[in-house]
């Protein structure tokens, strides 16, 4: 069976190159005397360690090379396959499987498993492979099931996987998450858990398996496409990264959804959702860096409600859980939220906050000014520039009321135009900051540097820094 698996694997002819002379030649040519191959004279479990950073199919290649080759790749540590990798003349590739078995046999210490199939919801083959994995002590699993989207996900098995004592990091793709039965779980290794366009059972799939993973630190889930559970909860006392990701918003307005957050050690969190609710967080006091992207569901013809007091009191717990970060991404849209939110309470100080990035969709930068009214010790602020999503007919009113005393540095990336907003940002800015020592513009290209109007309104704008410097590129 391994021939035609192999001839399957090389269908790709090697390449071969032409000389000078217009003569084609293969890319491999003999050794002259004075040449020496350092590389096939380092051991087999070196060679086997570095095949093991090659795709699979890369790895079954170098078997042509010589004897020495022929049988290294059936030891490498790793498997790193896709079923495209097989002949493009059958789509159904019926020598998958069977390679991946075989593989399997060949390789008694597997560290690593990385697969990209097309299950069309037939998943035994699976099942069995994971119960291999298990058995011979695996540190990361990677499984892509890139089956129709329409379809419903299949349920992963959990034979073993849950009780994969050796298992380092777990990555699914289009999988659904079973809920596992609490005292059959054990992952005391589990450092890492990537679910990205994933389902899951029920409430209680993640809320149970959390909890049985003691050394989890990063914990990444994109439910792009998905309309999972209404309450994802989140609760881990290793965890220190956490991502929530989601590129789907239509059709899900009317659904509360809630993501809870309960995880005391968390140094980063990146939130890309349009469509959940209500992020709640608890006991966050460690939050180092966030990244944050939602506008807790007010999408279509929602907006603010001052007199929704649950949503009141949900924005202020998410703004206060997140005010002890040093650095921070914001997109305007969430800018948006916090300034209608600010006209009916005051927002909480961002007092370690040093570094802002605030990432633009549309034009309307008016709402900035009242965000750096709480960060009473930035220091560097980077104006982003992303065309995207703009929610419209936000009524926004300009009112900065305070001195920026810490700004040190300011980047506006967005090409300046030299519209009354742009220029009004500007001014607010080097009107306002005692000891910016630096502003760094963009022109648009179509305007002419010595020609540009902009340049020179530029420089009858006041500064409050003496030794400011402006930049413009």
């Amino acid at each position: 069976m391994i021939p035609s698996l192999l001839k399957s694997l090389l269908f790709d002819p090697l390449p071969a190159f032409m000389d000078e002379d217009g003569e084609k030649r293969h890319r491999f040519r003999k050794r002259s005397r004075s040449e020496v191959d350092w590389i096939s004279s380092l051991p087999d479990c070196l060679l086997s360690q570095i095949l093991s950073n090659l795709p699979t199919k890369e790895a079954v290649k170098t078997s042509i090379l010589s004897t020495r080759w022929r049988n290294l790749w059936k030891h490498v540590p790793s498997l790193d396959l896709a079923n495209f990798d097989f002949s493009l003349y059958d789509p159904y590739h019926p020598e998958f499987v069977p390679f991946v078995d075989s593989f399997l046999d060949l390789n008694p210490c597997l560290h690593e498993f990385k697969l990209k199939y097309d299950s069309d919801g037939e998943i035994d083959h699976l099942s069995r492979w994971i119960n291999a994995l298990v058995k011979r002590k695996v540190k990361h699993i990677d499984v892509t099931d890139e089956s129709d989207v329409s379809l419903d996900f299949p349920i992963i098995p959990t034979t073993l996987l849950y009780t994969c004592e050796s298992l380092v990091s777990l990555k699914l793709s289009g999988l659904t998450l079973p809920n596992p039965i609490p005292n059959l779980v054990s992952l005391p290794c589990l450092k890492t858990i990537y679910l990205t366009i994933a389902k899951f059972a029920d409430e209680l799939a993640l809320e149970r398996l959390i909890p049985q993973c003691p050394v989890l630190e990063s914990l990444v889930i994109d439910r792009s496409f998905c309309d999972d559970v209404e309450v994802l909860r989140v609760r881990s006392p290793s965890l220190l990264r956490f991502t929530h990701l989601s590129d789907c918003s239509e059709g899900l307005d009317e659904e509360e959804l809630v993501v809870e957050i309960d995880a005391p050690r968390l140094e980063f969190l990146k939130v890309a959702d349009h469509r959940v609710a209500s992020f709640v967080l608890k006991d966050v006091a460690s939050l180092v860096e966030a990244d944050i992207d939602t506008v807790f569901n007010l999408i279509c013809d929602k907006s603010f409600d001052p007199n929704d007091l649950q949503k009141r009191n949900m924005i202020r717990g998410f703004l206060v859980g997140i005010s002890t970060v040093k650095d921070m991404i914001i997109a305007s849209s969430t800018l948006e939220v916090i300034y209608d939110y600010s006209r009916c309470e005051p927002l909480p100080l961002f007092s370690n906050l040093t570094f802002l990035r605030v990432e633009f969709y549309g034009y309307r930068w008016e709402m900035l000014p009242v965000f750096l009214e709480s960060c009473p010790n930035l220091k560097s602020l980077v104006v982003g520039s992303i065309r995207g999503r703009e929610k419209e007919g936000v009524n926004i009113l300009f009112q900065p009321q305070c001195f920026l005393s810490s700004l040190e540095y300011v980047k506006i990336e967005r090409p300046l135009e030299g519209e009354a907003l742009e220029m009004k940002l500007v001014s607010y800015l080097l009107g306002n900051s005692r000891i910016l020592k630096k502003l760094t513009l963009f022109l648009d290209v179509s305007i002419k540097a010595e020609e540009s109007a902009v340049l020179k309104e530029l420089l009858t704008i006041p500064r409050l820094s003496s030794s400011c410097q402006v930049v413009v590129l």
